[in-house]
């Protein structure tokens, strides 16, 4: 009964530690520090002179007050029925005016036309109205279809779309795309991200992928005329959807992606089209030809769903949400993605979410760090075991460091792709010194730092699950530095911190830059960094 309590305790430890475990400073922008140390909890904290990405942002309503270092963005909503309220009679100034009343301290927008929808219908009796112009019934008798609604979401709504395959809607809807190109608003600085909707049972007019060649000429067509209308600003444009052949066709016009269920963080795996692929030995890789990623255009994703009078329904009880929150901000990062719509989340990790703001939309050339998440999943989708979320920093087994899997948080069932029966995420790794595999190995991307000596912090996060010390074992140009740690089995997690002046980072590929290596205790680790420091 006193190992159930204490696994219980550390259990609850791991899901709310990262919520209360920040460095020294403001809860919005933990401070910086300059000398070795550990502290309790997860540090996300970066120096103090790394800036948000231009081409980035975050959408959220910040409390009243508190100041976060990352690029805050508008979501701007306009709909075909708004700006074209007659056939023919194209109005533009209402949008025009919500660009202009953007504030100074907002980073740019997120702008939303929307189109497909003729009504919305409430169990409670409420009515939303629609975003397709009611004239294209009354003129062209465009067919209404009212979508299934979903019981596994368990809508309490009931959305009633536009036809838009319908020849007559699909001729009026592109003249008014080729309106809205005509305006020049396309152009707009502000501007930066532009969601190209289709059709959904959903609120939000999500992807509409097509059922048969005649659909799919029509979708093709839809995207020409955005991407005719934004012409060298197509990169700003994200199609919202992540499926062949219409993701490969929005690529080949120059268009980027959004997705919208990052909450769900083990979907997409794999996925080519999202440059998110597995290795044989089921590394979870990043495809960086993909021209979502190697031409950095629009790249969304959507972080916001935790409101407790909505949300335990679909995701499950609210005391497993700091870790799905952390898990879902990192998948993010590690798919490369440059925005993000996270309404009323930072109060659940704000180092977190500071972090997240400061990392969106980086590149290897760029990035103020490489992090290397060692965790574990077993994914529906043919039953993948998936290892670590990393960014330029991997973790390869190798002889002596084959490190296992470690810390099982459990996951709700409601979680739609985790395997049945593996409803857990293993969030560290750990070396086994019974066995002979007393390192875990990391190889640092060449391109990070090259090979000359350079100036970086370390920081590694543990969990003290065994009593006694374990090494950070790293080259620099004078030598080999060796930097121990001394656990406790007090069941806390805490970050070490190393700064190096000269380390070196000359291993080819993933042949190892650097190692963790147990000494009187094997080590459990879940998260690695490399920072860059001027």
């Amino acid at each position: 009964m006193k190992q159930y309590a204490k696994l219980i305790l550390y259990v609850f430890t791991v899901l709310i530690g990262s919520v209360y475990a920040s460095a020294a400073g403001t809860k919005e922008n933990p401070l910086w520090r300059t000398t070795d140390d550990v502290v309790d909890g997860w540090d996300w904290s970066l120096p103090a002179y790394v800036e948000p990405a231009p081409y980035s942002g975050i959408k959220f309503s910040p409390p009243a007050g508190a100041a976060f270092p990352v690029n805050q963005i508008a979501v701007l909503k306009s709909s075909w029925r708004e700006c074209e309220p007659e056939e023919g009679t194209y109005d533009f100034s209402p949008l025009r005016k919500s660009l202009a009343a953007v504030p100074a301290a907002v980073h740019g927008v997120e702008l939303h036309l929307y189109a497909s929808v003729k009504e919305v219908r409430y169990s409670s009796g409420k009515k939303d109205p629609g975003t397709g112009p009611l004239w294209l019934i009354d003129r062209y008798r465009v067919p209404v279809i009212e979508e299934k609604v979903s019981a596994k979401i368990g809508n309490p709504f009931q959305v009633f779309n536009f036809d838009i395959y319908n020849q007559e809607y699909h001729r009026r809807y592109c003249a008014i795309i080729r309106a809205f190109g005509q305006s020049g608003i396309a152009s707009d600085a502000k501007i930066l991200i532009v969601y190209v909707h289709g059709k959904s049972s959903s609120r939000g007019e999500e992807a509409a992928n097509p059922k048969n060649a005649d659909e799919e000429k029509v979708l093709k067509e839809r995207l020409s005329a955005w991407a005719d209308a934004f012409g060298t600003n197509a990169y700003k444009l994200a199609w919202v959807g992540a499926e062949e052949p219409m993701i490969a066709y929005a690529y080949e016009l120059g268009m980027g992606q959004r997705n919208g269920f990052v909450e769900q963080y083990l979907n997409h795996i794999p996925n080519p089209s999202l440059g998110q692929l597995l290795d044989d030995r089921g590394y979870l890789v990043v495809d960086e030809q993909c021209p979502l990623i190697k031409y950095n255009r629009a790249s969304g994703d959507e972080n916001e769903e935790y409101s407790p009078k909505e949300h335990v329904a679909r995701f499950g009880p609210m005391e497993s949400w700091p870790h799905r929150y952390r898990e879902s901000m990192l998948r993010a990062l590690q798919m490369r993605r440059n925005f993000i719509w996270s309404e009323y989340t930072p109060s659940i990790d704000i180092p977190l979410f500071c972090f997240t703001g400061l990392e969106l939309g980086r590149t290897v050339n760029d990035a103020p760090d490489a992090w290397c998440y060692l965790r574990e999943s077993v994914v529906k989708r043919s039953n993948y075991t998936v290892k670590n979320f990393e960014r330029w920093l991997y973790q390869r087994d190798g002889e002596g460091s084959k490190a296992e899997a470690a810390v099982k948080i459990p996951v709700p069932e409601l979680m739609q792709n985790h395997a049945p029966g593996y409803y857990f995420d293993c969030i560290a790794r750990k070396t086994d010194k019974s066995s002979g595999n007393s390192n875990i190995g990391f190889a640092l991307d060449d391109r990070f730092l090259g090979r000359t000596p350079a100036k970086v912090a370390v920081k590694i996060t543990y969990h003290n699950l065994y009593a006694g010390r374990w090494n950070l074992v790293l080259h620099t140009k004078s030598g080999t530095a060796v930097r121990a740690v001394t656990a406790a089995a007090d069941s806390t997690i805490r970050t070490a911190t190393f700064f190096f002046d000269d380390a070196v980072f000359a291993a080819d590929g993933y042949d190892f830059d650097f190692t963790v290596e147990a000494d009187t205790a094997d080590a459990v680790i879940s998260f690695v960094r490399v920072i860059k420091i001027r």
